[in-house]
């Protein structure tokens, strides 16, 4: 697998998902100032959920910019263990496999390679921070939601 292909792909993807913020931004900050939705008693409350929408979108698009930002800036290399820039195949007890790009920043963001999806973990999720220091062969058990997961470690770039 090409990790330069892999992290260009990553890039555009966040490029894109900022202008879609940005636009959303906009659209939530125009409609918390318009005068139609400056409520005429305290009961209105139009104006005030707006802003609550605007200021969260704002913090969604400064995460976006940060994790792109992250993503620029990063020079994946080659390593025998798990740690941030790698590029793991994991495979299940039914034999599912799944790769994942272990990163500081944008968790949870997929995008495809060769027909396959690759989702961003970051090391703050229980998932990454098992992963961090394994090394290719590796077997461990992961519990979530009370139901335990059975993972090898199939492949790291």
């Amino acid at each position: 697998m090409n990790k330069q292909t892999i992290l260009k792909a990553i890039i555009d993807k966040l490029e894109v998902d900022i202008v879609v913020a940005e636009q959303a931004v906009t659209v939530a900050r125009d409609t918390a100032t318009h005068k139609d939705c400056l409520g005429s008693s305290k009961y209105e409350t139009m104006g005030t959920e707006a802003s609550y929408l605007a200021k969260g979108q704002g913090e969604r698009l400064l995460e976006l910019q940060r994790a792109l930002a992250y993503f620029k800036q990063l020079k994946p290399s080659q390593s025998t263990t798990i740690q941030l820039s790698s590029l793991v195949t994991l495979e299940d007890d039914k034999d599912v496999q799944q790769l994942l790009w272990l990163a500081a920043d944008a968790g949870g963001l997929k995008v495809s390679y060769n027909s396959q999806t690759i989702t961003v973990i970051t090391p703050k999720a229980p998932l990454g921070k098992i992963l961090l220091g394994k090394v290719e062969g590796d077997t461990f058990e992961l519990t979530v939601a009370g139901t335990t997961l059975c993972y090898e470690i199939i492949s790291i770039v």
